[in-house]
C-alpha cells in the first residue's frame, strides 16, 4: 500500500514541478492592462467557488468558475488567466476539505489548472492566428476541450494509482461525462467576449444576471433531479433486495447461508472502505458480495455439494458461473457495475484464474477485494466436504497465497482489520433492521435465525442431494447385501428408525431377506403371505403407511416382548416391471417417529431401489447359471477347478489328506436310447442328489459334465473312500432300478490322494480319471470273463 501512495505523490510532484515552472515564467511577463475586467472575473470565481455555484448533474456538481477562464482566455493576459484558474481551484479545493488540508493535493490541482491554461492559451491563440475573422467561434470549443483533458487526465491517473484500477475505467467512469459541460461553458464564455467592448460595470451588469439565469434555470431542476436520484436509489434498493432473495434461494443448501452472505458482505465493504473505494464502488461491491455464486444456478448440485476432489470435467462444468452470473446481473441494470466484478472475482493475480485469465491490475480492484474475502470466509465455514478453520488459521492460509492468487496489497489491508471485521460482523446479526443497534437492543426474534423460505428450500436442497446419494450407493455394486447394507448406513443419518427390512416376494409369499437394526432376531427368517400382516398389505395393496402400528407383523408369536416395544412403521412397496418386487419397512420404538419428508424420500427412492433389487436377483441368476449346472444344481467345471485349488493349497499349508474322487455312470447312453433323454436328465438329477446324500456338509460335489462327476473330499483315507465307494456304489444302482424298474447303471470310479496324486489340479484330476477308465475296464473284463480275477485296485 505504502507503495503506492509513493507513486501516486511522485507523480504528483512532477506535475506540480512543471507548474510551478509555468507559473514563474508568466509572472515575469506580468501584464496589468485590464485590471478592472481582471478583478470582476477574479470576484466573480471566488464568488462561485465559496458559494459553491455549480452546475447539477447526474454524476455531482461542476463548478461555473471553468466559463470565466475561458472568458479570461479570450479577453485577458495569461498571466491573469493563471491566477482567476489558481484562486478558484485552491478555495474550491479549501472548501471540500473535511479532515484537513492536504496539501500536496491541492497544489496538484493547481499545477493542472496552470498546465491546462497554459495549453488552452496555446491552441486558442493558434487557431485565432490562422483564422483572423471568426476565429473565436472555432477556437473556444478547442481551447475548453484541451482545458478538460489537461486537467482532468492528471487527476484520473493519480486516481488509477491510488486506488489501482485501470486508467481506462477511471477515466470513463469518472471524468469523462464533464466534457459536455465545458463545451457548454465555451458557448457562455464566447457570449462574455461578446460584449467586452462595455464598460466595466456594464460587463457586470450584463454577466450577473446572465449567471443568475444559468444558476436559477439550474436550480430550478435541482429539485427534479433530486428526486429523480432518490426514486432510482429506492429502485437500485428495491432490485438488490430482490436479488438478494434470490442469491439467497441460490445458496440455501442449509441455513448457514444467511451468515455466510451477511459476513461476506461486511468483510468486502469493509475491506473497500479500508483501500479508499468511492461510495459508487462500494455500494457495487456490496452487491456482488451478496451475488457472487448466482451463477451456481447453472452448475448441477451433484458438482457443488461433491464432497470429493472435483474432476476435470466437473471443474470445467464450474468454471461457467461467473460468467453466468455476471450476464444475469446485466440484465439487473444495477445503477452501479456489479456485474464486471462477480465476472472477475475467480480470477488470480497470477493469471490462473477463471474464466478469462486475467492478470495483476487487469483485475478490476473491486474483484481483487471481493476474490481475498471469499476466500477467507469460505476457509473459516463449515463446508460439507471439510471442517471450518479458526479465523486466525484461515488468515494464515489467505497470506500464502498473496502475490499468487490474492493481490498482496489487499491482502496486507485485510490482515489489519479482519478482527475488527469479525467483530462486525458478529454484533450486526443478519435480520436487523439498524446495523448500529446493539446486540442486547435487538428483538428477540431477529437474532440471526433464517426466514422461514429459506428453512424449506434448504430442506428440498438436502433432500435432491439425498437422493443423489442414494443414486450413487444404488449403483455401486450387484450384490444386493453390500448395497442394502451401505443403503441402510446412509438411510440412518435421515430416518429415526430401529429396525430396517427389506422383503422380497417369493412364490406368492414375503420373505425377510435384508435385516438392519436392534432387532434382528426378531424378523430373522420371517415369511408372510402376501396381503397378510402391515408389509403384506402394503406389498399386495401397493400403498405406502406411515406411522402405523406394527402389531399386525406376524412376529409376536416369536418374541411377544419384543414385538410389543415396536410403536410406529413406515414401509413403501417395491413395484418392479413384471410386479411386486416386495417392501421396504421401517420400524421404530417411538410413536410417530416418522415424517412427511421421510416418506417422500423413500418414495423417490423405491423406484430406483427395486431396480437395484432385479437387477440384483438377475445376475445372481446368471452367476448362478456361470457356476452351476443348470440341470443338476451341481457347481460346474469351472466351480470346480476353483474349489479344488483352494482346498489343495489349504492342504498344504495344513498338513492334512485331501483326496479327489471321478465318478462315471455305466450305461447312461443305454438309458438314453431306451428310455428317452427325459428319463435320462431325470436320473443324472437323482444321481446327483445321491451323491450329496451320500457326502459331508464340507464335502464338495460337481458335475464335470456328461454323466461324470466329481467329489473333493478333505481329510479322507483310502480305507474310508473305499467303504464309500460301496454305499454309494451300491445307492447309485438302486436309483436307476427305481426309476427304469430294471438294473441299468453302475458306477465307475478313480480316486487320487494330495499330494501323491498331483500338485495341481489338474494333475489330480487327470490321475484320478486313469484310474477311473481303469476301473471301468476291469468291470466289463469281469463281465465278459466271470471266472477270472475280480479283484481291482482302483485307488493309487
Amino acid at each position: 500500500m505504502q507503495g503506492i501512495r509513493n507513486k501516486a505523490q511522485a507523480f504528483q510532484a512532477v506535475i506540480l514541478i512543471l507548474g510551478v515552472i509555468l507559473a514563474l515564467r508568466m509572472t515575469l511577463d506580468w501584464n496589468s492592462s485590464h485590471d478592472p475586467l481582471f478583478f470582476t472575473y477574479l470576484g466573480l470565481t471566488i464568488l462561485t467557488s465559496m458559494l459553491r455555484l455549480g452546475v447539477p448533474t447526474v454524476a455531482g456538481t461542476i463548478s461555473v468558475g471553468f466559463i470565466f477562464i475561458l472568458a479570461s482566455l479570450v479577453q485577458l493576459p495569461l498571466q491573469q488567466t493563471m491566477i482567476i484558474g489558481v484562486t478558484g481551484t485552491v478555495i474550491h479545493c479549501l472548501r471540500d476539505q473535511r479532515r484537513g488540508v492536504d496539501w500536496l493535493s491541492m497544489a496538484f490541482q493547481a499545477a493542472t489548472v496552470v498546465l491546462g491554461i497554459e495549453a488552452a492559451s496555446a491552441a486558442y491563440r493558434r487557431i485565432v492566428e490562422a483564422l483572423p475573422h471568426g476565429g473565436t467561434a472555432a477556437a473556444l470549443p478547442l481551447a475548453s476541450t484541451i482545458l478538460f483533458l489537461v486537467t482532468a487526465f492528471p487527476l484520473a491517473a493519480t486516481t488509477s494509482l491510488r486506488e489501482r484500477e485501470l486508467l481506462r475505467r477511471v477515466w470513463q467512469n469518472r471524468f469523462l461525462w464533464s466534457l459536455p459541460y465545458y463545451l457548454a461553458g465555451a458557448a457562455l464564455a464566447g457570449l462574455l467576449t461578446a460584449v467586452q467592448h462595455l464598460p466595466p460595470w456594464q460587463n457586470a451588469v450584463v454577466i450577473a444576471p446572465l449567471l443568475f439565469l444559468v444558476y436559477r434555470s439550474y436550480g430550478l431542476q435541482l429539485d427534479s433531479l433530486e428526486r429523480e436520484r432518490q426514486h432510482a436509489e429506492e429502485l437500485a434498493t428495491l432490485q438488490l433486495s430482490m436479488v438478494e432473495a434470490l442469491a439467497l434461494a441460490v445458496e440455501s443448501k442449509d441455513i448457514r447461508a444467511v451468515d455466510h452472505l451477511h459476513r461476506m458482505a461486511i468483510f468486502a465493504v469493509g475491506l473497500g472502505e479500508e483501500l479508499g473505494l468511492r461510495d459508487e464502488q462500494l455500494k457495487a461491491l456490496r452487491a456482488a458480495a451478496v451475488l457472487h455464486d448466482i451463477g451456481q444456478v447453472a452448475v448441477p448440485d451433484h458438482i457443488i455439494m461433491k464432497p470429493a476432489r472435483l474432476t476435470p470435467e466437473e471443474f470445467e462444468r464450474l468454471k461457467v458461473h461467473p460468467d453466468v452470473g455476471a450476464d444475469i446481473l446485466d440484465r439487473a441494470h444495477f445503477p452501479y457495475p456489479v456485474a464486471p466484478i462477480v465476472r472477475a472475482h475467480h480470477e488470480r493475480w497470477d493469471g490462473g484464474g477463471y474464466p478469462h485469465h486475467l492478470k495483476g491490475e487487469e483485475i478490476p480492484l473491486e474483484a481483487r477485494v471481493l476474490s481475498a474475502v471469499d476466500s477467507l470466509i469460505a476457509l473459516s465455514s463449515e463446508r460439507h466436504h471439510r471442517r471450518a478453520l479458526p479465523l486466525a488459521k484461515a488468515m494464515e492460509v489467505v497470506k500464502e497465497e498473496s502475490g499468487r492468487g490474492l493481490d498482496p496489497v489487499v491482502v496486507a489491508a485485510l490482515e489489519s482489520i479482519y478482527l475488527q471485521l469479525d467483530a462486525q460482523a458478529r454484533m450486526k446479526r443478519p435480520g436487523s433492521l439498524d446495523a448500529s443497534q446493539a446486540e442486547s437492543e435487538r428483538p428477540a426474534a431477529e437474532g440471526g435465525e433464517a426466514p422461514d423460505f429459506l428453512a424449506t428450500i434448504a430442506a428440498a436442497r438436502r433432500e435432491e442431494q439425498s437422493l443423489l446419494e442414494f443414486t450413487q450407493i444404488l449403483g455401486c455394486s450387484l450384490n444386493l447385501h453390500e448395497t442394502l447394507t451401505a443403503l441402510a448406513r446412509r438411510f440412518r443419518r435421515q430416518i429415526p428408525y430401529d429396525t430396517m427390512v427389506l422383503y422380497l416376494e417369493k412364490k406368492g409369499r414375503l420373505e425377510a431377506a435384508f435385516i438392519e437394526g436392534e432387532n434382528h432376531s426378531l424378523f430373522n427368517g420371517l415369511s408372510m403371505a402376501t396381503g397378510e400382516g402391515l408389509s403384506g398389505a402394503v406389498a399386495a395393496q401397493r400403498r405406502p403407511v406411515l406411522n402405523v402400528d406394527p402389531a399386525p407383523e406376524p412376529i409376536s408369536s416369536r418374541y411377544p416382548e419384543r414385538a410389543a416395544l415396536l410403536r410406529a412403521a413406515l414401509a413403501v412397496p417395491l413395484d418392479g416391471p413384471n410386479g411386486a418386487l416386495g417392501t421396504l419397512s421401517f420400524y421404530s420404538e417411538r410413536r410417530n417417529a416418522f415424517a412427511p419428508s421421510h416418506l417422500s424420500l423413500l418414495l423417490a427412492i423405491a423406484p430406483k431401489l427395486a431396480v437395484t433389487v432385479e437387477n440384483s436377483i438377475r445376475f445372481r441368476e446368471a452367476e448362478n447359471q456361470a457356476t452351476f449346472d443348470f440341470l443338476t444344481g451341481l457347481p460346474n467345471a469351472g466351480s470346480l477347478f476353483l474349489h479344488l485349488q483352494n482346498e489343495m493349497a489349504r492342504c498344504a499349508r495344513t498338513n492334512s489328506s485331501l483326496a479327489v474322487l471321478v465318478c462315471d455312470l455305466d450305461g447312461f447312453k443305454q438309458v438314453n436310447d431306451r428310455f428317452g433323454h427325459l428319463t435320462g436328465n431325470k436320473l443324472l438329477q437323482n444321481v446327483a442328489t445321491c451323491l450329496k446324500e451320500h457326502c459331508r456338509e464340507y464335502d464338495f460335489v460337481a458335475r464335470m459334465g456328461g454323466d461324470e462327476f466329481v467329489l473333493v473330499l478333505p481329510g479322507a483315507t483310502p480305507d474310508a473312500i473305499n467303504l464309500r465307494r460301496r454305499r454309494i456304489g451300491a445307492q447309485v444302482e438302486r436309483v436307476g432300478i427305481d426309476l427304469c424298474g430294471e438294473k441299468v447303471i453302475a458306477l465307475s470310479m478313480g480316486a487320487a490322494f494330495f499330494p501323491e496324486g498331483g500338485r495341481s489340479a489338474e494333475e489330480m484330476l487327470a490321475f484320478a480319471d486313469s484310474r477311473m477308465y481303469e476301473d471301468k475296464a476291469a468291470r466289463k473284463s469281469a463281465q465278459l470273463n466271470p471266472a477270472g480275477d475280480p479283484a481291482h485296485n482302483w485307488l493309487q
